[in-house]
């Protein structure tokens, strides 16, 4: 088989620094909130205005790098995000988390469904589960390498410490990110000169034209509940984990990393397979094995048992997220592709913030364990939803 095209291995190393970047601080970030002297309401709302934020601005920036170009997404994403680790590291108060969230949430708002647009180019067009697999290793070495350093640094440092350092890697990433540019190796898809997208169609028509396809449909319920069920695990479970299982915050961190490493293992099989047998089976194990990882979640209280679920919802992840996107790349039009991005980054917004205010809720009145049995039972819907549609 040929080779994927220099750019796009360039492409992966970057987004891999990026994605690292942006999960060191995932496995303490709810601890570290909760220690400001937070309500589990109030935490279940922190984590989900960033969510919200995305939500409401992601496809009004999607029509405007239409419109100029996308030569702006990447230096405010990691300034952006630099900065925000910064201002974590200083609050007092957690009504200061609110704007901080926000202005996090701004700053990163375009940043994955461009680097998937880009993908898309990228991409020779029957080799695309392989191209969407091996680009989201990216995503899977990040869910793997940030939660594995964040373990080093807590056996160190506390929560601020690791905030100020954390805020220095997406810097490194923007010194490479010029470099790049420097040696012309993305400037002809990320640079102000870069020819722009001319429509006959309103912005407007083409998102209509893209929900109206039946895959779409299905995609997005299967997504939604997917992003709700996971925020209501990275809102409480790291807590649950410390407080009530007593596990240190580094050991927790490191079974983070297992989560991570078989999702990254597991990304580029997953893409290849679903080029030969079709999206539909991938995607039907993928919510399967999710099913049972909610309901073990509820079960399990040992560190080993933990990691051995850990892996299984590393593997059940990188299944999932091969297989949506690259049935997403296979029944929308090659016009339409970097809208249909934006629409499903919204699609997984909308989840993520519905499922982490939810969980802040929910938590008030049920034991943790409970609510995992729920986040079980509704994941498990996508199983018919998926049976019960025509995909490939």
């Amino acid at each position: 088989m040929a080779r994927f095209s220099r750019e796009f291995y360039l492409l992966t190393a970057f987004a891999t620094i990026i994605y690292i970047s942006g999960t060191i601080t995932s496995p303490f970030f709810s601890l570290y909130v909760s220690e400001k002297e937070t309500s589990s309401f109030e935490l279940g709302l922190i984590i989900s205005i960033m969510s919200y934020t995305t939500l409401l601005i992601r496809m009004p920036l999607g029509m405007l790098s239409s419109k100029i170009g996308n030569w702006w997404v990447v230096p405010i994403a990691l300034l952006g995000q630099s900065f925000s680790y910064i201002l974590y590291s200083q609050v007092t108060n957690p009504i200061h988390f609110y704007p901080i969230r926000i202005f996090h949430a701004i700053s990163i708002a375009s940043l994955h469904p461009t680097l998937m647009s880009l993908v898309s180019v990228f991409s020779p067009k029957n080799r695309k589960g392989e191209a969407v697999g091996t680009f989201l290793t990216s995503v899977g070495l990040g869910t793997m390498g940030g939660p594995f350093l964040c373990s080093f640094l807590l056996s160190y440092f506390d929560y601020e410490t690791i905030l100020k350092l954390s805020s220095i890697l997406p810097l490194i990433a923007f010194i490479i990110y010029i470099g790049l540019l420097k040696i012309n190796a993305l400037n002809k898809h990320l640079s102000r000169s870069k020819k722009r997208e001319v429509f006959i169609d309103s912005s407007w028509n083409r998102i209509k034209r893209i929900i109206t396809i039946r895959q779409v449909q299905m995609l997005t319920y299967v997504r939604f509940t997917f992003a709700f069920t996971a925020a209501i695990i990275a809102t409480l479970y790291s807590v649950y984990a410390v407080n009530t299982l007593k596990i240190l915050p580094a050991v927790y961190a490191l079974l983070v990393t297992l989560r991570g490493l078989a999702n990254t293992i597991t990304r580029v099989p997953a893409g290849r397979i679903s080029d030969m047998i079709g999206r539909k089976k991938p995607l039907l194990i993928s919510f399967s094995l999710l099913t049972l990882v909610f309901l073990l979640f509820s079960m399990v209280g040992g560190p080993i048992t933990i990691g051995l679920v850990m892996i299984l919802y590393g593997i059940a992840h990188g299944i999932r997220a091969v297989s949506e996107w690259s049935l997403l790349a296979d029944v929308v039009t090659t016009d339409d592709q970097s809208l249909a991005n934006f629409y499903f980054a919204c699609v997984f917004d909308l989840g993520s913030a519905f499922g982490a205010t939810f969980a802040g809720v929910i938590a008030m009145i049920l034991p943790t364990p409970i609510i995992y049995i729920f986040a079980a039972f509704l994941v498990s819907s996508s199983i018919i939803v998926i049976a019960f549609n025509k995909v490939h």
